[in-house]
């Protein structure tokens, strides 16, 4: 949780451009499973269904952008939240 500035539900993510894809799947509306180099920016994601899609946002990793699929979105978002909120 250190390295996560940030994680955001977003179905649209899944349908966006993710840059230039290095080894992995693409087919478009079915699956996105790669990584990607995408403005200077190492993102890694792993999308079957765009409505189950969330965004984590890394610091000082290999990674910048985690677009992973989840089965509850919000309650993802909400825990990340919860895990940083200060006691």
């Amino acid at each position: 949780m250190a390295h996560v500035r940030g994680a955001t539900a977003d179905p649209s993510v899944a349908s966006e451009h993710q840059g230039w894809r290095g080894p992995g799947t693409h087919i478009p509306g079915v699956i996105v499973a790669a990584a990607f180099h995408q403005d200077g920016k190492r993102v890694v994601g792993d999308v079957h269904n765009k409505h189950k899609a969330v965004v984590i946002e890394l610091t000082d990793d290999t990674y910048q952008r985690l677009v992973i699929e989840v089965d509850d979105p919000r309650a993802t978002v909400e825990f990340r939240e919860g895990a940083v909120a200060p006691r």
